[in-house]
């Protein structure tokens, strides 16, 4: 376990940077503590907690997209009935509501769980997570960001995730209790432009956009006592048949 030297709660994005950019000094970013508590890395000494950055716990819906601050809760993307209805359901499933009220949408990416039905929903929405440097902002795909977390960080913080909000959706899944994460989880969303977007979790280590026509070759899933390869290979294509086939109904 860690021993930690030193905390700090900087008052804005860039004296947050300015503590991670101090040489010799391994210093981690915490937001709501669920995933950092969990996993702090051995060489961390000190952290940074944003929770008093105010401009990273809005919401801002603007025409067919969103931008949710980094520092905004799970049940506040629950509660908000301008976002999208895929997206408050999966935020609704990441945890029970004790977990939902100290979470973060920045935690959740920072953090990728390969059974996050939230993150499937994001990608399925387009989602772009927006990152503050010392260089200046830079905004990277949610699908490229989790393929390597600390290469698109590199030093900077997670500011907001900004998605699209329009266009059709279905989700399906499948565990061993409704309540339980997901084995295999499916998520859909036909743009208004008739583009088609897929997105599965537990089928590889962070959730992945799969193309829908060869869904089987596609993923890596995962083996554990919840299911074999071949289970969750099986569950993935059958998940994305009935998603798909709810879009084409509503057509």
């Amino acid at each position: 376990m860690p021993q930690l030297k030193a905390y700090h709660r900087p008052s804005s994005v860039e004296e947050a940077l300015k503590l991670l950019a101090r040489p010799n000094v391994n210093t981690a970013i915490l937001g709501g503590g669920t995933h950092l508590t969990a996993h702090l890395p051995e060489m961390v000494t000190e952290v940074a907690d944003l929770q008093a950055v105010a401009e990273l716990d809005k919401i801002d819906s603007a025409g067919p997209e969103m931008t949710i601050g980094a520092m905004v809760r799970l049940q506040t993307i629950v509660d908000d009935t301008q976002a999208p209805a895929l997206l408050r359901e999966a935020a609704h499933r990441e945890g029970p509501n004790t977990f939902r009220h100290a979470a973060t949408i920045g935690g959740v990416v920072a953090g990728p769980d390969k059974e996050s039905e939230l993150l499937a929903a994001l990608l399925v929405f387009e989602a772009e997570v927006q990152i503050q440097t010392g260089s200046g902002l830079k905004t990277v795909s949610l699908e490229t960001f989790m393929r390597d977390v600390q290469t698109a960080l590199a030093g900077g913080i997670i500011t907001a995730v900004k998605l699209k909000t329009t266009g059709q959706t279905a989700s399906d899944r499948v565990g061993r209790t409704p309540a339980d994460n997901p084995i295999v989880a499916a998520a859909a969303r036909k743009t208004p432009e008739g583009k088609l977007l897929l997105a599965l979790c537990g089928v590889d280590a962070v959730p992945v956009l799969v193309a829908p026509e060869n869904v089987k070759a596609a993923v890596k899933p995962p083996e554990d006592f919840r299911g074999s390869r071949e289970y969750r290979r099986q569950m993935a294509a059958t998940l994305a048949k009935r998603v798909i086939s709810q879009l084409e109904i509503r057509d």
